[in-house]
């Protein structure tokens, strides 16, 4: 197999980054919960015998590692929350299908005039608040306020431009296309 763990970190960083961000609430946690799940689909890569069941794998990686944390985890007693949270992991079966959009999404990001394009992936991606964002760029608030703002409307406008996305009845992302017309990316 071809695979390497660069390949799989930059296609799959994101999603599992918002999958274990969801499901633990300590953002330090997450991250090192993120990091662990990498440093095991590095040790045993060598293991994964069929290519085309790469995602599931990292899944139960991901699953699992969850799992662990808080079974592990001494700051969470027992309690009835972290049974429920610890029992809904363990019966989820893939990746939410609304994720599959942010392997593409970068590349829109990418895409934006340099004003919107560092602090749309600073904002939306890597979630640093806005009013964090005021030291990092030197600028006043309502500035970086603005700029998400228009650099939203322009990722929304390139992504309708290229793809076509069907939603369920609730809004929630049921398959990403790409449109014919598309010039630029692909979902």
């Amino acid at each position: 197999m071809n695979l390497e763990i660069n390949t799989i970190h930059n296609q799959f960083y994101i999603i599992l980054g918002r999958y274990i961000k969801a499901r633990i609430n300590d953002t330090d946690d997450a991250s090192d919960v993120l990091q662990e799940v990498f440093i095991k689909i590095n040790e045993n890569l060598g293991s994964l015998t069929d290519e085309g069941k790469l995602k599931s794998w990292i899944f139960t990686i991901t699953r699992n590692s969850i799992i662990d944390y808080y079974r592990k985890d001494s700051n969470h007693k027992k309690s009835e929350l972290t049974e429920c949270m610890m029992q809904k992991i363990m019966h989820e079966t893939d990746f939410d299908t609304s994720e599959s959009l942010d392997c593409c999404l970068i590349k829109f990001i990418e895409r934006l005039p340099e004003d919107y394009r560092d602090i749309i992936m600073d904002s939306e991606i890597h979630g640093i608040k806005q009013k964090d964002l005021t030291e990092k760029y030197s600028l006043a608030y309502p500035s970086i306020r603005s700029r998400v703002q228009r650099g939203r409307s322009k990722l929304k406008e390139m992504l309708l431009d290229c793809c076509s996305i069907e939603l369920d009845r609730r809004g929630n992302i049921m398959n990403v296309t790409s449109k014919k017309s598309c010039s630029g990316g692909k979902c």
